[in-house]
């Protein structure tokens, strides 16, 4: 199944980790565009900026400027970005970080996986985001 769809957005200050979620999202026959950001702070101003909202936000923990805690905060308290689903993708296995970011709103809490294969769950879930 091929998905088109407004956007997802990533969020992390790793290119290299931006690049991989990419190839696994277009390996994984996602066909929509790929917008991101290197820290929350980028983000918001971007949808701040846009008319359009993403599908799906997929945001690091660990950010310069505004971490992804301060971000999904904002992102439930605003009514126009409220209901846009946000996996926390993050290298933290701290059941407290994961908990919060639950308490704060988001929808699913991923590890980054060692490898692209390790992938596919959080690109499965992002498809599941997409058709809802």
């Amino acid at each position: 199944m091929i998905y088109n769809i407004s956007m997802v957005y990533l969020v992390d200050d790793d290119v290299d980790d931006l690049d991989i979620m990419k190839e696994a999202l277009y390996a994984h026959s996602y066909k929509g565009p790929v917008s991101s950001a290197a820290n929350g702070k980028m983000l918001l101003d971007k949808l701040s900026s846009h008319k359009e909202t993403p599908d799906v936000i997929v945001m690091d923990l660990n950010m310069p400027v505004k971490n992804g805690f301060e971000t999904l905060k904002e992102i439930k308290a605003n009514s126009t970005l409220k209901d846009i689903p946000v996996i926390i993708l993050t290298a933290s296995s701290n059941k407290m970080d994961e908990a919060r970011c639950y308490e704060l709103g988001c929808d699913y809490y991923y590890n980054k996986p060692m490898s692209i294969s390790d992938y596919v769950p959080l690109v499965q879930m992002i498809k599941r985001f997409i058709a809802a």
